[in-house]
């Protein structure tokens, strides 16, 4: 049976874990009149993480023109710096800013990268997603102190 000082203890661990993620989860970035937490952000990189591996897999299984050895590097760099991103964030690292910044050049050239081959539905939602995840880690890269 569990004594009330256990459950006490863990109740005061559990609003000191709180209170110390609201700080990280609450900022908000401005641009151009738009507004995104560090969550959004992180949710962006996230998605566009996956996005990229997917895609990745996408290209090699279909073959021909698309899966080309400079496209799904480019995607699989563009997915892992993605990661380490939302990481990064999460820990609220002291390298955030530059960490931001490169994720969303990276995003970038994986969304020019992806348009530049042609008309294809899946490519074609890989960029979106790379250039959102590219607006907002510019965003963070540019406002994070």
């Amino acid at each position: 049976m569990i004594e009330r000082r256990e459950l006490l203890t863990a109740g005061a661990g559990l609003v000191v874990a709180a209170t110390l993620a609201a700080p990280a989860a609450a900022q908000h970035h401005r641009m151009e009149g738009m507004v995104m937490s560090l969550a959004e952000c992180v949710d962006e990189c996230v998605a566009s993480h996956r996005m990229c591996l997917e895609t990745a897999a996408y290209v090699t299984r279909r073959g021909g023109a698309l899966a080309i050895a400079p496209l799904i590097a480019m995607l699989t760099d563009c997915a892992e710096l993605c990661q380490t991103t939302a990481n990064s964030m999460l820990r609220e690292s002291a390298l955030h800013r530059i960490i931001c910044g490169a994720c969303a050049e990276a995003c970038e050239r994986c969304a020019q990268e992806c348009l530049a081959r042609g008309k294809d539905e899946q490519i074609e939602r890989c960029s979106a997603t790379c250039r959102r995840c590219a607006a907002g880690c510019r965003m963070m890269a540019d406002t994070a102190s």
